[in-house]
C-alpha cells in the first residue's frame, strides 16, 4: 500500500510540473533561482578572493592555539573543582566537551551573522529598481526581437535619421506593451545629415557586465560584441581617440 502511495504520489508531481512548463514555466524560476542561484556568486567569489598564504597559517596557528589552550585551562580548571569525594567517580575533561563547546560558539556566530546579512539583502532589494529574477535567455530573445524590429524599420524608411529615430522610440517593442528604449539605450552614428551609417544598441541595465552585449546594426549587417569592447566599437566609428581607451601603464615600483 505504501508503494502504491509512493508512485501515485511521483505520477501526479510529474503531471504537475509538465502542466507547469507548459502553461507557466517562469513560476519555477523562484525554486530553481534559491537552489542553483547562488553557486555562480560562490564561484566569482572563490575567483576574485586571493587570500595571502601567510596570514591563512597565521590564522590555523591561532585557532589551534586557542582551541588547546581552551582545553588545557578547562581540564585544570575541571580537576580543581572537583571536591575529593568524587575524584574517582567524576571522570577528565574531555576533547570531545571542548571542540563541541567551540562548534556551538561557531554556530551562534554564524546564525547571528546570517541574520544580519539577511537583514541587509532583504533591505538592498526592497529599495533597488533591478529586477529581482532575470532570464539571460529571456534577454537574449528581447535584444534579437529589437534588433529584428528596428532593423525592419530602418530598412522600410532606407535609414532615414529622422524616421528611424522616430520608430525606435515609438514602434519597436521586445515584447508586447515594453518597449525597447527602456531596456535599450540607441547610439546612433550619423552617415551625413540625413542618413545613418549604423546604430549600437546598448543594455540600460546590465546586471551581468561579464555576459552582457551591445548589438551593432549597419545596412545589410548586424553582429554583437561584449559591452567591454563599446570604446573600441566607438573608435572604429571614429567617435574618439584610440588613446583615450589605451590600458594605463602599470604603477612605478617604489
Amino acid at each position: 500500500m505504501k508503494r502504491v502511495l509512493v508512485s501515485t504520489g511521483r505520477i501526479v508531481l510529474a503531471v504537475v510540473l509538465v502542466f507547469i512548463l507548459l502553461l507557466a514555466p517562469g513560476i519555477l524560476i523562484v525554486p530553481v533561482t534559491l537552489l542553483v542561484g547562488w553557486w555562480w556568486s560562490l564561484g566569482r567569489l572563490f575567483t576574485v578572493w586571493h587570500p595571502a598564504p601567510h596570514a591563512v597559517v597565521v590564522f590555523f596557528l591561532a585557532v589551534i592555539v586557542l582551541v588547546v589552550g581552551t582545553h588545557v585551562f578547562l581540564r585544570w580548571l575541571h580537576g580543581r573543582l572537583k571536591n575529593g569525594e568524587a575524584v574517582g567517580k567524576s571522570p577528565a575533561w574531555r576533547w570531545k566537551w571542548t571542540l563541541c563547546g567551540f562548534a556551538m560558539i561557531f554556530c551562534t556566530l554564524l546564525g547571528i551573522c546570517c541574520i544580519v546579512l539577511t537583514t541587509h539583502q532583504l533591505y538592498w532589494v526592497s529599495k533597488s529598481s533591478d529586477p529581482v529574477f532575470t532570464d539571460p535567455i529571456l534577454d537574449r530573445v528581447a535584444m534579437i526581437r529589437s534588433l529584428f524590429s528596428l532593423n525592419q524599420e530602418a530598412d522600410a524608411v532606407k535609414w532615414d535619421s529622422t524616421r528611424t529615430r522616430a520608430a525606435f522610440w515609438q514602434r519597436v517593442f521586445t515584447s508586447p506593451g515594453q518597449p525597447a528604449s527602456e531596456i535599450f539605450q540607441p547610439i546612433w552614428i550619423e552617415k551625413d545629415g540625413m542618413t545613418l551609417r549604423a546604430i549600437i544598441l546598448v543594455p540600460r541595465h546590465p546586471l551581468q557586465y561579464s555576459k552582457a552585449r551591445i548589438m551593432v546594426m549597419e545596412p545589410g549587417t548586424n553582429h554583437a560584441e561584449k559591452l567591454s569592447e563599446l570604446p573600441k566599437v566607438l573608435v572604429s566609428f571614429g567617435l574618439g581617440r584610440p588613446d583615450e581607451f589605451a590600458s594605463p601603464p602599470p604603477p612605478p615600483r617604489p
